[in-house]
């Protein structure tokens, strides 16, 4: 059609995956050279072709005057149509044969009746644009205008002073079709394993191997969980606090100048009879002590007995050979005649102890869900995520670079969360604790969060572990955040440069770190405390909350259905009320401690948290970021956690209790269930 007076392009456009991404509307595009030329306005229209539909890409091919020059800019504009006319575009590239691709990664909704003017790579700090593009930043500020309202938040449950999330989900956020589908076969599922449990199970168990009869059958939706095997040993009940689901919480008692007071063990005995010829004194000084304290707990009433909530203590010991050994456990705060410590055979009885193992656990449960799982990941991700929108440009580097990390956690947090916390969620059915208390924990535990803390090597330090084995959390972990931060710090650099006087002028970060910290609703210790003047404080920002969104919400989600999944090994609720005394049990009497349908319904809320659908850490859904001096920072990303993974293989392969959940082939990028 066209002779060799002109040049061609072929323009290839992909539609996002967004609620309503697709369009009907009519999209025109113009090019501009490196220049300043620009080309005529062109139809991308095919003929009976249904253009721009949900997640595909179209391919246009385009003609220019001849002597147009290298793509570095395009100009989109879509009219408006009526029903169905928006129109969220993910990326368009120009493609000429013997030049180098143009990547236009845009990722946004793209305004009707506007012509939006994009510069190639999209991804530049905002005075550079201001001062150079003095147009395009006023529509750069027109979008940040528009995502203000997008992204209304409040207070989770409009409660004060609990982390912000939006107000209503924007349709960028939802979940993808093939994901959603995934959701719903385990829901289904589900729903199955509910009506088959009238029809299969007694009203009570009748043993701890009864219990095995919700894994098998042909009708059986449930697998045996690992977490069986060795459930009523000291060694598996002190490995839970290692690799369980809450295994952040145990602490030294060195580093804490020894045991609280009103935890009063008997040393002496403890000493002859566990810690291999050492004085209580000496295995301290050793740093072989560490212990839990679930004051916290302290003071509720349960939910589900009307009695006051367990809010233990623990005491554990690491043998010489390196295992962790439980050695004493006391149920409430307050030692006195009615709240004995609890101690291992040969100085309690087996069953004694297991009851009280079996309480410790409640605590632990009742605390991992609310506290550990949903604040300090889902929620304080949130809270990150909302600002951070209000904020930055999806033009802006830094946004590029966080948002393959922000993938589906809103969602989540906003059509998930129900699970937990509805009236009939886990919270209320499931938990000893019930769903009034959990917010007021959470509420509670939210005014002393610092963002600092929870940076992986001040985390170490402050709990005292530098010295725990076989902790294979916290080695594990250490892997996977060094590949996290070097990733960020680096590009961090690039795109700031090596001096700090480029984030002082970045206004769009400075605004996010004053929001992020306001004194009224905002996160407590985030490094700069309201305003990011040096790279190092921002590097560390990001990368602590990559290393939340992807690590710490791993280790706190993913085992759970092989932990909680038989309930005598980590239990969220028992019948009865806690031992006041150290009077003989029987095996018939823990037993019945197990309710049929809160297992069943523990078997259900496990699987379906234990759900992986998104990709794992480092593959991305979808590229922000094309620049080549910042696309070799993921690169070089890459190439380090596939050197984790492997890392973490071999030790797997000796270790005598493998830790999975913190690979890099299990770790996905986001929080998404």
């Amino acid at each position: 059609m066209f002779g060799g007076g002109h040049k061609k392009f072929r323009v290839k456009v992909t539609t996002g995956k967004a609620k309503g991404a697709g369009t009907n509307a009519t999209i025109n595009i113009k090019l501009i050279d490196h220049e300043g030329s620009v080309s005529e306005s062109h139809v991308l229209d095919k003929w009976l072709h249904n253009d721009f539909e949900y997640g595909k890409i179209d391919s246009y091919t385009i003609y220019v005057e001849k002597n147009f020059g290298q793509c570095e800019h395009i100009i989109l504009h879509r009219d408006e149509v009526g029903l169905n006319d928006s129109w969220y575009v993910e990326h368009v590239t120009v493609e000429h044969e013997t030049e180098a691709d143009a990547h236009f990664p845009l990722s946004r909704w793209l305004p009707a009746n506007t012509e939006m003017q994009f510069k190639k790579f999209d991804s530049q700090l905002p005075q550079v644009v201001k001062k150079e593009h003095p147009e395009v930043y006023q529509q750069r500020q027109n979008e940040l205008d528009q995502k203000k309202k997008d992204f209304a938040y409040a207070p989770i449950a409009n409660k004060e002073g609990m982390p912000r999330t939006v107000t209503s989900l924007p349709p960028e956020e939802t979940f993808h079709r093939n994901y959603i589908f995934d959701l719903l076969e385990t829901k289904f599922t589900g729903v199955i394993s509910q009506y088959l449990k009238k029809m299969r199970y007694e009203d009570e168990f009748a043993s701890f191997d009864d219990m095995y009869k919700v894994y098998y059958g042909p009708l059986s939706p449930f697998t045996v969980p690992a977490g069986h095997s060795g459930w009523r040993t000291d060694e598996k009940f002190a490995r839970l606090r290692l690799t369980g689901p809450n295994c952040t919480v145990i602490r030294g008692v060195k580093k804490d100048g020894g045991l609280p007071t009103n935890f009063p063990v008997d040393k002496d005995n403890l000493a002859k009879h566990f810690m291999e010829g050492q004085s209580f004194q000496q295995a301290q000084d050793a740093d072989r002590l560490f212990y839990i304290d679930f004051k916290d707990l302290d003071g509720y009433i349960a939910k589900s007995s009307g009695k006051p909530m367990v809010a233990p203590l623990a005491l554990f010991y690491a043998r010489m050979d390196g295992t962790l050994i439980p050695l004493a456990i006391q149920l409430f705060q307050k030692n006195a005649d009615n709240n004995p410590i609890f101690y291992p055979p040969p100085i309690d009885d087996e069953k004694v102890w297991c009851h009280a193992k079996f309480w410790f656990g409640v605590a632990d449960s009742n605390y991992h869900e609310p506290v550990t799982h949903l604040l300090q990941t889902h929620l304080v991700a949130g809270d990150f995520i909302t600002c951070f929108h209000h904020m930055i440009s999806p033009s802006h580097p830094v946004y590029k670079l966080m948002l393959p990390h922000f993938i589906f956690l809103l969602n989540i947090n906003t059509d998930g969360m129900p699970v937990l916390t509805a009236d009939d969620g886990a919270f209320n059915k499931i938990l000893t604790f019930g769903l009034e208390n959990c917010y007021d924990l959470m509420h509670k535990k939210y005014k002393t969060f610092e963002l600092k803390n929870a940076y992986l090597k001040t985390d170490k330090e402050i709990r005292g572990v530098e010295n725990l084995p076989n902790y294979h959390y916290m080695e594990d972990s250490e892997a996977i955040f060094e590949a996290i931060e070097n990733y960020i710090t680096s590009t961090i650099k690039t795109i700031y440069g090596d001096g700090d006087k480029n984030l002082e002028d970045d206004f769009e970060m400075q605004n996010f770190a004053k929001l992020l910290c306001d004194k009224t609703d905002g996160m407590r210790g985030v490094w700069g405390d309201g305003a990011f003047t040096k790279l190092d404080d921002l590097s560390k920002t990001l990368s602590t909350m990559v290393f939340i969104l992807s690590n710490v919400h791993a280790a706190a989600n993913f085992n759970q259905y092989d932990e909680y999944g038989y309930p005598p090994n980590l239990p969220f609720r028992l019948d009865g009320a806690p031992p006041t005394d150290k009077s003989p049990v029987t095996e018939d009497f823990l037993v019945k401690l197990f309710d049929v349908n809160v297992t069943l319904e523990t078997l259900d809320l496990g699987r379906t948290l234990s759900l992986q659908g998104t990709n794992k850490i480092g593959i991305y859904e979808t590229h922000y970021e094309f620049k080549p001096e910042i696309f070799q920072h993921y690169l070089n990303f890459i190439q380090a956690l596939e050197k984790v993974s492997d890392e973490n293989d071999a030790k797997n392969a000796k270790r005598s209790y493998p830790y999975i959940w913190l690979s890099p082939k299990i770790v996905p990028n986001s929080i998404s269930i």
